[in-house]
């Protein structure tokens, strides 16, 4: 029998052209009834669903996050460890239960954006503003306020495409319901773009709406762009967490492309400088500055690759690769140059590249998958990969690229696309699995491209609320710890924490999550 994710992810692997965000779940996130993600290796073997999204990982292309949801009566056996887990997860501020076919069909249920979302620590240099996830470590956006209302809603950023829409109030389907939404008629700011409408086809399915022009504040800024607003969206858009998409590519778009239009008016320079928090890491740094680059984020020198001839003149962010290597052994690649697109979740590159790759893995066998090839790794790899651009050699850990799926089975995160049309040959697709290592720079100033990478700094510690220090808050002044939830005008259920500078690069995980999986335990018990 074919999952309904193989035919998916076919189907929108084929259509999706450049818009950057495409619909892929592995197998692996599917359990046998054919429900996909968000999975630990625990709730995966059972049917049943996480706790908080922290366990297991979501597997997208660029970002897919299906919200816990319960489904109806008939429609799946009684599970007593689904029950368990999802008892803890609407303790610990979860989306609600949902019954299935009852609240999506019903028009008057407008619960907004209710997903477990991870709050930042309130940046304080100029032109910051914190970076929000949705995971572990598949999700980046950030909170921006649109209209002469300043509706906050929260927005992807999309390094790998330039189209920038929100949902609006118009659009009724169950997906939009389930997000915070912008309404134009109450902006007395808004001004319609009378001769646009803009349509753009995800693969399994469309997003269609108006254009018109309106305030953004984003980092303390505000400027006036042109932007979408969706009246209607595929009902594949319920399983993001994100209210609409801030894109970042500086090549044609159908709504309106941000960093050109900035540029021309002066307002902004058309520079982001993104550095994404590692969920395990602790308290959420993440950040991105726009207009320029802040210099406590990273250590050491940032090293720039000019984006390539060919790309420059398309507005994409693709520059050279210059080696992939695991344990001091270069692979032979075919592929010379990598679209660096923080729209995207994992990496992907052509599966003869892949496979050279993984000859290098002690262990590592293929799967083959109707659309895509992955490789099963032994769990207790720890050796990181290594990748070049502009001359300097970056880590992507083990951590990072090895996730464990089940007791004694785990998968590599770098995979082969065999169906990807839209993705010319001889380019690596390198998204988040790469970028949480590095402070990347974004850089279309001066009539340029280049893209920058240097080292992160090390994160901030969480520590109790007892100890002495400032409560760690977000921009929106709720506190902060690793795995924090609600939506963009909500409140925050989790412990605080404060923040505190280190000088090592010590790891550690969350209070909130390690609290939440004891819970589980004791709820199974139980039951």
């Amino acid at each position: 029998m074919l999952r309904p994710t193989s035919f998916l992810t076919k189907l929108a692997l084929w259509v999706a052209a450049a818009n950057a965000f495409v619909v892929f779940i592995p197998d692996d996130q599917c359990d046998p009834t054919g429900h996909c993600g968000p999975f630990t290796k625990t709730t995966r073997k059972h049917g049943g669903h996480s706790a908080r999204s922290n366990g297991g990982e979501v597997v997208t292309f660029p970002l897919v996050a299906r919200p816990r949801q319960v489904l109806d009566d008939e429609s799946e056996p009684f599970d007593r460890v689904a029950v368990a887990i999802a008892r803890v997860a609407q303790k610990f501020g979860g989306p609600p239960a949902v019954r299935a076919r009852s609240q999506k069909d019903d028009k008057n249920y407008v619960p907004g954006n209710q997903y477990p979302i991870s709050h930042p620590i309130k940046p304080i240099s100029e032109g910051s503003t914190g970076i929000y996830q949705y995971g572990p470590d598949f999700s980046y956006f950030i909170r921006v306020e649109l209209g002469s209302q300043k509706t906050p809603l929260y927005m992807l950023l999309d390094t790998g495409a330039g189209n920038t829409w929100v949902m609006g109030t118009d659009c009724t389907e169950y997906a939009c319901r389930l997000h915070d939404r912008f309404d134009t008629a109450a902006s007395t700011s808004w001004k319609p773009n009378q001769a646009d409408d803009f349509f753009i086809n995800y693969g399994t399915g469309n997003v269609t709406g108006v254009v018109g022009w309106d305030n953004m504040v984003l980092a303390g800024k505000t400027v006036n762009v042109q932007f979408g607003v969706a009246n209607h969206t595929a009902e594949e858009l319920r399983h993001y967490a994100f209210d609409g998409i801030l894109g970042l590519g500086m090549g044609h778009s159908v709504t309106g492309s941000f960093f050109k239009e900035v540029r021309q008016q002066n307002a902004l320079k058309p520079i982001v400088a993104i550095s994404m928090n590692r969920d395990s890491d602790g308290v959420n740094d993440g950040q991105a500055t726009f207009g320029g680059i802040d210099p406590a984020k990273h250590v050491g020198e940032i090293k720039y690759a000019d984006v390539t001839t060919e790309h420059k003149a398309k507005g994409e962010w693709v520059i050279p690769i210059e080696g992939f290597a695991f344990d001091g052994k270069q692979a032979k690649l075919n592929s010379t140059k990598a679209i660096i697109d923080t729209g995207t979740t994992y990496i992907f590159g052509s599966p003869p590249d892949v496979a050279e790759l993984f000859k290098l893995v002690p262990g590592a066998k293929l799967d083959e998958k109707p659309a895509y090839t992955e490789y099963i790794v032994p769990c207790d790899t720890k050796t990181a990969f290594k990748v070049t651009f502009g001359g300097v050699a970056y880590e992507i850990p083990a951590k990072d690229w090895v996730a464990q799926v089940e007791d004694d089975k785990c998968l590599s995160r770098i995979y082969g696309y065999i169906e990807l049309p839209s993705f010319r040959p001889g380019e690596w697709i390198m998204g988040d699995v790469f970028l949480k290592n590095v402070y990347s720079v974004f850089d279309a100033d001066n009539g340029n491209m280049r893209i920058g990478f240097a080292n992160k700094a090390a994160p901030p510690k969480p520590t109790s609320t007892g100890n002495t220090g400032a409560v760690a808050t977000g921009e929106d002044g709720r506190p902060v710890v690793p795995g924090s939830t609600g939506s963009a005008t909500g409140e925050t259920s989790a412990e605080t924490v404060t923040p505190k500078t280190v000088s090592g690069g010590s790891k550690v995980g969350g209070v909130a999550f390690t609290l939440a999986w004891a819970l589980v335990a004791w709820a199974m018990m139980a039951v």
